[in-house]
């Protein structure tokens, strides 16, 4: 081989990008993989017919490769867990990803106001949110509920501000919004590590409460609008609240935890050019350790049952032996007890204000072929729900490269134009509708 290093590559697992660098060292025989997580790591090399190869076990990773001939590029394959990657190394390190503004992010001046605002959480403890209203007449009011995790207002996420440009687009419509930071994220109180998707509802139907108390809003014509988990909380809070305006889910889950598994497991491997290792064998390890968590016995037990199904999986090479405190103890985390015993579509069939669900072609977080069918059942008999499909997006509302959750960051673009046009356009033809009734009834 006519270079050692350093090489720099970037393995694309589908759900994250890792930078890797290794340094050849012909005469020990060994290289030295830089890693984040470990440091650097020492390993014995393979070399044969101009090709080279390594593992280092502890850090699940596995290199295949070949030098071109021009000796500037190895280019083979990355064992990672348990799927192999294309990958290509260089001797230059890749330039750093763009930092700062996404291009799409409101800045002013705006042609409306906004204030900073705190309501009381369901908890006891304070909530902080942005609410923004347009200088003129009023055509209704939008509470934006965020994604699954600890996130803000804005639903800051690699940069992007989805919220932010979803307020500040219904805003200049003509809608007063409010959105929040989660309780335990942002500004707000509460402890987020203790909060289920059962007290996020409850948050948001205070911020309705909240709302309707606040002066030029009329308390009939507050909607619900939420991403992801978020769209699901709205959905319950729409379903218990027969004043809410409309309700709007985007990319929802439409099965309960697991249940999609084996069809959506390796979706985003597969979309990375990534091949699954022993599909059907993961595959099995995850149903059984669902099924388990699913058996009601006490939280002890199930955990004792969790850690010898892991320990098992990492005898026969399927799992992490370093992952397996961590997914033990994540048994007992009250979100996922209480989303595991969850049906996400359950309030779908109870809602009887307008609604508008959305779900994108390449989202492979919750595709519309696995998720869209229970959902739209749940909404069969309901007369004013809309189920929409947008063509070539991905589960963040972006147009798609991969669909793959590794391209979120990476995109320019926080959210397509043409989802922006079809929700907003559809909330303001709800609200046209309001109007038109109210004038006949005067």
């Amino acid at each position: 081989m006519k270079q050692q290093g350093p090489w720099h590559g970037e393995l694309d697992t589908g759900i994250v990008r890792m930078r890797l660098a290794f340094h050849l060292d012909r005469e020990a025989q060994v290289a030295h993989l830089q890693t984040k997580a470990f440091g650097e790591i020492t390993v014995p090399v393979r070399h044969e017919q101009g090709r080279v190869a390594f593992a280092a076990p502890q850090a699940e990773i596995a290199l295949e490769l070949r030098q071109d001939a021009t000796g500037t590029r190895l280019t083979g394959f990355c064992r990672h867990l348990a799927a192999r990657y294309p990958i290509s190394f260089q001797p230059d390190a890749p330039a750093p990803p763009p930092r700062g503004l996404r291009p799409q992010t409101p800045q002013g001046p705006f042609p409306y106001t906004s204030e900073e605002v705190v309501f009381e959480g369901a908890d006891g403890t304070p909530r902080a949110g942005t609410l923004s209203r347009p200088h003129g007449m009023l055509r209704g009011a939008v509470i934006l509920n965020s994604w699954y995790g600890q996130t803000d207002r804005d639903q800051t996420t690699a940069g992007h501000k989805p919220l932010a440009i979803w307020a500040d687009e219904l805003t200049r419509r003509g809608f007063a919004t409010l959105r929040f930071d989660k309780r335990g994220a942002g500004a707000s109180g509460g402890e987020f590590l203790e909060t289920t998707t059962a007290d996020l509802v409850q948050d948001l139907a205070c911020a309705v409460a909240w709302l309707r108390l606040q002066p030029d809003i009329d308390p009939h014509s507050i909607g619900l609008m939420g991403h992801s988990e978020g769209g699901h909380v709205a959905a319950d809070v729409a379903a218990a609240d027969p004043d809410i305006a409309f309700c709007v889910a985007m990319t929802p889950t439409g099965a309960r935890d697991g249940e999609t598994m084996p069809t959506d497991l390796f979706l985003a491997v597969r979309a990375v050019g990534g091949e699954p290792v022993r599909e059907m064998e993961v595959v099995d390890m995850y149903l059984r350790l669902f099924a388990i968590e699913r058996a009601g016995a006490g939280l002890n037990e199930t955990m004792v049952r969790v850690r010898r199904v892991l320990e098992a999986a990492v005898d026969d090479g399927l799992y992490m032996a370093e992952k397996v405190a961590a997914r033990t103890a994540l048994v007992a985390w009250r979100w996922r007890r209480h989303w595991l015993a969850y049906d996400p579509t359950a309030a779908m069939a109870r809602l009887t204000c307008p609604t508008l669900v959305v779900f994108a072609e390449r989202d492979l977080q919750t595709p519309p072929s696995s998720h869209a069918p229970r959902i739209r059942a749940r909404l069969a008999d309901h007369p004013q729900a809309t189920v929409l499909e947008l063509k070539g997006l991905n589960h963040f509302l972006q147009t798609a490269v991969t669909g793959a959750p590794s391209e979120y960051g990476a995109i320019t673009e926080t959210l397509a134009p043409s989802a922006v046009a079809e929700v907003c356009g559809w909330i303001e033809n709800v609200a046209d509708g309001f109007a038109a009734k109210a004038d006949r009834n005067r």
